[in-house]
């Protein structure tokens, strides 16, 4: 009987132990409930608000000489490499000394027009006086007809002549026309940054031979610095523009800048920014955020992090 008294205490003793460690581990769940309630993660890269611009050429080429190196700032119209224009050098010089010699020759005609122009002036004027004289008896007809006949032949000559300039000044346009093509064609052959930036990467080297397929180098535009992420479907609706958020490592809990959503897609899509491994099969859809960031000045960019979405102000509406 005392045992059995003894073992009754002991029972309740037990049982709320048990209720205790059942209830912290509620408490936990709860906990953890709570936090994956408030915030939803998501992975991402860290890029340019304007994204990195892949420069290539606008022609195939050999690389002459290189101006800038990886880490240099560019503005627009900085020469950042020379690809080799011999040829379209010559070119330009043999049809910039075309346009010397035409335009000579236009004014050697204009000149011979003038003096073409003078004589007409002057058979036309003793053509009338020839005609004066003949009324009067003065003259005779055998002479009024050659001076016809002389006027006749100067008009010729000078209706050609005039055609001869037209076409002339015509030619004189072709080459004009065609020296700006040559300029353009050595203008591609030197390449220019197209943006205020930095170069983040130049992947040729003097000799080397660049294609209008393949980019050469990277620059990273002036302006913003972003963190693009990704959010799975199931959470995706939770998504709303002004939301704060900060970024981490991948595994870490350290912030390394806190930041604004100001962009999310009004689709899902498939995974882009990264996956486990090349043809991975996939049938989970995610949407595209950005975020601007606070502090990004010691952030790499590509790096690829975690992105933090605060969801608690979705609840309190």
């Amino acid at each position: 009987m005392k045992n059995f008294v003894f073992f009754i205490p002991l029972i309740f003793f037990q049982t709320s132990c048990n209720n205790n460690a059942a209830k912290e581990k509620l408490e936990v769940e709860k906990a953890k409930q709570a936090n994956a309630i408030n915030y939803i993660i998501g992975i991402g890269k860290i890029i340019p608000k304007n994204d990195i611009v892949q420069l290539s050429s606008p022609v195939n080429g050999i690389v002459q000489k290189i101006y800038k190196n990886e880490n240099d700032s560019v503005t627009v119209g900085t020469i950042i490499l020379e690809l080799e224009h011999q040829l379209e050098d010559e070119k330009y010089v043999y049809l910039g000394n075309q346009i010397t010699t035409q335009s000579a020759q236009i004014n050697v005609d204009a000149a011979s027009v003038e003096e073409l122009e003078a004589k007409v002036g002057n058979a036309k004027t003793e053509l009338q006086h020839l005609q004066n004289l003949l009324l009067k008896g003065a003259e005779t007809q055998q002479k009024v007809d050659d001076a016809n006949t002389n006027l006749k032949a100067l008009t010729s000559n000078l209706n050609k002549l005039e055609a001869t300039v037209t076409v002339s000044k015509s030619r004189l346009q072709e080459i004009k026309t065609n020296l700006k093509s040559a300029q353009l064609e050595r203008n591609q052959k030197i390449i220019k940054s197209p943006i205020n930036g930095r170069i983040l990467e130049l992947t040729v080297l003097i000799g080397s031979s660049v294609s209008i397929q393949e980019s050469f180098a990277q620059i990273s535009p002036n302006g913003r610095t972003i963190a693009i992420c990704e959010i799975d479907e199931l959470n995706a609706e939770k998504i709303v523009i002004g939301q704060k958020a900060w970024i981490r490592s991948v595994g870490s809990s350290d912030t390394l800048s806190t930041g604004t959503i100001y962009f999310a897609s009004s689709f899902l899509k498939r995974k882009s920014l990264f996956t486990d491994q090349s043809g991975e099969k996939e049938d989970r859809r995610v949407r595209t955020i950005k975020m601007l960031l606070d502090n990004p000045e010691k952030l790499l960019l590509n790096a690829r992090v975690e992105c933090v979405v605060n969801i608690s102000s979705n609840l309190k509406k």
